[in-house]
């Protein structure tokens, strides 16, 4: 086994940098660095680091000896002065004892090879490097604990069970002693994983949201007040504000935390009939973002008569908004029931804002909520892996209630139990764990 070196904080002038080696070499490789005959575990020593007779930097070296490392192999760290230039020649240094540059995400790998984690609590690592708002701290840190490897397992094992059941039954089909199978006890056990792993599926959007935050849309006529509430909202001076309608024509991003929560804000084009084909495709993307936000703010300018835009129907949560309360209303408004509950805002003056950002907050912290509690799926790879899972428990029961021979029932089953272990790291092809490593700094 290779020992490996990298830079294990960010690439820019700091105060402190810690360079990382993990691998059979790594104590020696460090011993002789500073001058050392020894180090032991996880005792910081003070030493000057020199390559030869050169002086590298002063600073603190560690060493953690299998296992009890986070690579579970040797590992050594250095701590020095955050200079590029002084980071650069240690780890020049550490090559020419014997070490290799780290790729992206190696030493997570050699923790996950080394089962220090599993690949759920790796990507769980890189989420929680990445994390942007306390929501997604919490959520990482969840399952960097383990939270969502315990739900799997816990759904798991009675598999594997069944499965052992069923394949005894094959090997053994002419034993007189076995009793018939219980076809009704085993299509109600099947129905009660299937319901858990549909469960666990109907946490998608929550583990989206806690991780990577809500979009919150932003949907209404021209004129109605958008783009002035977007910068209120966001912040910032963001989007072009003007009295003349269509000013903006394309979507505007911008990512805030408010109390936590990582939020998306989305400023769209106004919503009207335009011949110009610039405003046209403007508002085909306002639909698209009404239409896969988690949030949408239907906004209506107060002062005037309603705008007789359609609701956008595939928001989640659609939070009605009247615009320019400083103004007098229009008549209009007293006659429509659906609006009364509606939130009232003058975002020019910042005048009752804060309850609309309060509804807003609250609306993304209930669908982060999730039905299961802390646990969640928040990737991709996790869905698709549950899908195949429950797709393949679709297929046992079909095959149980037709009496379809029992190999068939077994080999359903085994395709959900290997989902399943596909979604931990038991058995995964290593274009996944390529993908999954990718994502991770090289010192990580």
């Amino acid at each position: 086994m290779d020992t490996i070196v990298a830079l294990a904080t960010a690439p820019v002038p700091a105060g402190l940098a810690v360079v990382r080696l993990s691998g059979p070499r790594a104590p020696a490789i460090a011993c002789a660095l500073a001058g050392l005959a020894d180090l032991p575990h996880a005792h910081m020593r003070f030493a000057a680091l020199h390559a030869g007779r050169e002086l590298i930097d002063r600073g603190y070296v560690v060493a953690f000896f299998a296992p009890r490392s986070f690579t579970g192999e040797d590992v050594a760290e250095f701590q020095v002065h955050g200079s590029l230039a002084v980071t650069d020649r240690l780890i020049a240094a550490c090559v020419d004892l014997g070490a290799r540059l780290a790729r992206p995400g190696e030493f997570s790998q050699r923790a996950y090879e080394n089962g220090k984690l599993d690949l759920l609590q790796a990507e769980a690592l890189a989420d929680l490097i990445s994390a942007r708002a306390e929501s997604g701290r919490q959520a990482a840190l969840q399952a960097l604990d383990g939270v969502l490897s315990q739900a799997l397992a816990e759904l798991r094992t009675p598999l594997l069970l069944a499965i052992a059941d069923l394949e005894a039954r094959i090997d053994f089909a002419a034993e007189p002693h076995l009793a018939e199978l219980d076809r009704p006890a085993l299509t109600r056990r099947l129905d009660g994983l299937a319901e858990r792993l549909r469960a666990l599926l109907g946490t998608a959007v929550a583990g989206r949201i806690r991780l990577h935050g809500a979009r919150v849309a932003l949907y209404g006529a021209p004129n109605a007040g958008k783009s002035t509430l977007f910068n209120t909202l966001c912040g910032a001076d963001r989007a072009l504000v003007d009295a003349r309608p269509g000013t903006t024509r394309d979507t505007v991003e911008v990512q805030t935390a408010p109390d936590g929560v990582l939020v998306t804000w989305i400023d769209t084009a106004g919503l009207r009939d335009a011949e110009d084909p610039v405003e046209r495709a403007g508002r085909a993307r306002t639909e698209m973002e009404a239409q896969h936000a988690d949030v949408v703010l239907w906004l209506e300018d107060r002062s005037r008569p309603f705008s007789g835009l359609p609701a956008p129907v595939s928001a989640a949560v659609v939070l009605r908004v009247l615009t320019k309360s400083d103004l007098a209303s229009d008549a209009d408004w007293q006659t429509r029931a659906q609006w009364q509950a509606a939130i009232a805002v003058c975002a020019q003056r910042d005048r009752d804002v804060a309850p609309l950002r309060s509804a807003i907050l609250a609306a993304v912290r209930q669908s982060a909520q999730g039905v299961l509690g802390q646990v969640a799926l928040s990737r991709h790879r996790h869905v698709a892996a549950v899908q195949t899972a429950l797709a393949a428990m679709d297929r046992a029961n079909l095959a149980l209630q037709q009496d379809f021979p029992l190999e068939l029932l077994a080999a359903d089953l085994r395709d959900a139990a290997l989902a399943l272990d596909e979604l931990t790291g038991a058995i995964v092809p290593d274009d996944v764990l390529a993908a999954v490593f990718s994502q991770f700094c090289v010192g990580k």
